[in-house]
């Protein structure tokens, strides 16, 4: 738990992550992303509960911890008088490993050397931000809204690079966005934050497999006729219902169901998403 005064920003969450997973953390604004991320790399310290990355408490972490994570702010500020390539490789002295450079990355990037950091655009500084924190390919990677600066091309390349690299090393990445189809091919899973609690936490499998919207065929049709496995997690004012256990029906049920309810499938990332912040949750 994490709170500021009076307001109680994280709440009752616990989650694990594997190794070579790419998730995906959403929410609205204000929903406790930023400061879940600053907990998770020690920035911020929780008033009750535990974080452990790489078998470490982020509170009391060894000797070298730091130097398998790579943390991307949403706002990145400081060193305006530095030229680009110096902070470079000033950061860089502190992780041996980013002398051995990725190259794709750098490439993707796009930096002139010689420009001071306060002469960048929006744009160009997030990039550098993105390569200042992940050049020496860490462990882990967590990310805030690494790519609301990007132009579409930009954020898709950039996605995409961080994936597959996060595949063959085996890494783990928590990346927070608001740009939803630019992580709904790649995301392993899903994590729905919302007023500091997290409401959701499916795997790509589930998401496809496992959740369904239904919508009336008739206005008879009553989420109280519904079989048992079924848990109503979302209704909209149509009528519609979003439903998770839709795996655990056999045939004969989904059946006798679709005669009364039309399946939608499958519930998309953003559906799912706004269905569950939107007021509407059961």
């Amino acid at each position: 738990m994490k709170r500021f005064g009076e307001h109680e920003v994280l709440r009752e969450i616990s989650f694990s992550l594997g190794a070579g997973e790419f998730v995906a953390l959403i929410g609205p604004n204000g929903a406790g992303k930023s400061t879940l991320l600053g907990t998770l790399i020690g920035l911020i310290l929780p008033d009750s509960g535990s974080a452990h990355i790489l078998d470490q408490d982020v509170a009391q972490p060894g000797e070298g911890w730091r130097l398998e994570l790579g943390y991307v702010p949403q706002e990145f500020r400081g060193f305006d008088w530095m030229q680009t390539g110096e902070l470079l490789d000033y950061i860089a002295a502190f992780y041996p490993r980013a002398r051995r450079r990725w190259p794709d990355l750098e490439d993707w990037a796009e930096l002139p050397r010689r420009t001071r950091v306060r002469e960048l655009s929006g744009g160009q500084r997030q990039r550098l931000a993105i390569l200042l924190a992940l050049r020496h390919r860490p462990q882990v990677a967590l990310l805030d809204e690494p790519v609301s600066s990007l132009d579409p091309k930009a954020r898709r390349d950039f996605v995409q690079l961080l994936h597959s690299d996060c595949k063959a090393r085996a890494a783990v990445c928590l990346l927070s966005s608001h740009i939803l189809s630019d992580l709904e091919p790649l995301a392993d899973r899903s994590l729905i934050l919302h007023h500091g609690r997290l409401l959701g936490d499916w795997d790509a499998t589930d998401r496809r497999e496992d959740l369904r919207w239904l919508y009336p065929l008739a206005p008879a049709s009553s989420p109280q006729d519904l079989p048992t496995t079924l848990e109503v997690l979302a209704t909209t004012a149509e009528g519609g219902l979003l439903v998770g256990g839709w795996r655990r029906l056999s045939e004969p049920e989904r059946a006798q169901l679709e005669q009364v309810w039309r399946s939608v499938t499958p519930a998309d990332m953003e559906s799912v998403f706004l269905a569950l912040t939107s007021g509407e949750r059961t």
